[in-house]
C-alpha cells in the first residue's frame, strides 16, 4: 500500500489534486472490480469463459475475479519504462491472496502472445488510450478471440465533457489537441501527460476503425456504452471512488436534475459525448 502511495498515488495527485492516499485506496477498491463485472454480465455470462485482460494493472482486476466470482482470467502487462513495478506487485498481490501469480504474463497489448482464438472474452479498462497502437491493439484483441466471443473495452470519451485523468471539466467536442493547453491555463496542471494520451479514441473513431478491422474479419458492435450511460443518470449514483467523489457528484447531480426524462442523456448520447465509453463487439464466424 506505502509503495502505490509513493509512486501512483503521488504521481496522480500532481495531475487531479486529490490525496495520494485516497487514490491509492480507490486503485484498491474490490467494488470498482465488481462494478466492471457488473457491466461485463450486461452483455454476457463470463462464468465458464477463458477471459483475457489486456492492462492488468497491479492485478486487483484479476485477483477480484479469480477469487470473488470463480472466473478464469489471464491477464498482460508490459515491462520497462513507466512500468518498473506494475508486473512485479501484482504477482506479490496475487500470492498475498492465494491467486496463480503466473497467470499474469509479461507483454503489451498490441503483440499478444497468444495463439488465433484462445478466449472466449477479452476485456481491457482504461488501457488503451495509453497504447503505442491502438489500431494494432483492437487488432490483435480481436485476433486472439475465438468466434462467438466478445471484446468488453471500457475507455475514456474524448469527446466527451469530463478528462478522467485530470478530473476536470472541459466543453464537450473540444478539439483535443487543445487538451494540454485547457488543463495548463484552465486548471494549472501539469500538460505533459496529456499529450501522452490517444484522444483520437471516440465513438466516432472506434466505429471506424472496427469498420475496417471488420473487412478481414466480421464484427458486430453490440453497444458504445450508451446504456450504461443513460443508467448512470438515474438517482441514486454510488461512487466507488472516494477521491473523485468530492469533485465529480455535484456535477453529476446537477445533471440527475436536467436530465428530466432521460433528455440530456439522450442528448450527450446524440452528440456521442457520453462518458466513458463501454465499446463491446463480438467476433462473428468467418463467411463461408
Amino acid at each position: 500500500m506505502l509503495q502505490l502511495e509513493k509512486g501512483l498515488g503521488q504521481y496522480f495527485a500532481g495531475l487531479n489534486g486529490c490525496d495520494p492516499g485516497t487514490l491509492t485506496r480507490d486503485m484498491l477498491n474490490p467494488l470498482k472490480t465488481a462494478r466492471a463485472h457488473e457491466v461485463l454480465c450486461r452483455y454476457v455470462d463470463p462464468k465458464g469463459k477463458r477471459i483475457l485482460e489486456i492492462g492488468s494493472g497491479y492485478g486487483i482486476t484479476l485477483i477480484s475475479w479469480v477469487k470473488n466470482f470463480g472466473l478464469d482470467v489471464t491477464g498482460v502487462e508490459p515491462e520497462g519504462e513507466g512500468f518498473a513495478e506494475t508486473v512485479k506487485v501484482s504477482r506479490e498481490l496475487c500470492v498475498l491472496n492465494g491467486v496463480d501469480p503466473g497467470r499474469i504474463i509479461v507483454s503489451e497489448g498490441e503483440s499478444l502472445p497468444f495463439p488465433d482464438a484462445a478466449f472466449d472474452i477479452v476485456y481491457s479498462s482504461n488501457t488503451i488510450e495509453h497504447c503505442h497502437d491502438p489500431v494494432m491493439f483492437l487488432t490483435e484483441a480481436i485476433r486472439v478471440l475465438k468466434p462467438g466471443g466478445l471484446l468488453h473495452v471500457e475507455v475514456p470519451n474524448f469527446t466527451s465533457y469530463i478528462e478522467g485523468h485530470y478530473l476536470v471539466l472541459m466543453p464537450p467536442l473540444l478539439f483535443r489537441w487543445l487538451l494540454p493547453w485547457w488543463v495548463k491555463n484552465v486548471y494549472g496542471r501539469p500538460p505533459a501527460f496529456a499529450r501522452t494520451l490517444r484522444t483520437e479514441i471516440n465513438p466516432v473513431w472506434l466505429r471506424r476503425t472496427l469498420a475496417a478491422i471488420g473487412r478481414q474479419q466480421p464484427l458486430k458492435i453490440i453497444s458504445q456504452g450508451e446504456d450504461v450511460f443513460r443508467d448512470r443518470l438515474k438517482a441514486p449514483f454510488v461512487f466507488q471512488h472516494k477521491a473523485v467523489q468530492k469533485i465529480i457528484s455535484p456535477i453529476v447531480r446537477t445533471f440527475q436534475r436536467l436530465n428530466f426524462g432521460g433528455i440530456l442523456a439522450n442528448l450527450f448520447i446524440m452528440l456521442r459525448a457520453h462518458y466513458p465509453i463501454y465499446l463491446t463487439v463480438e467476433k462473428l464466424s468467418p463467411v463461408p
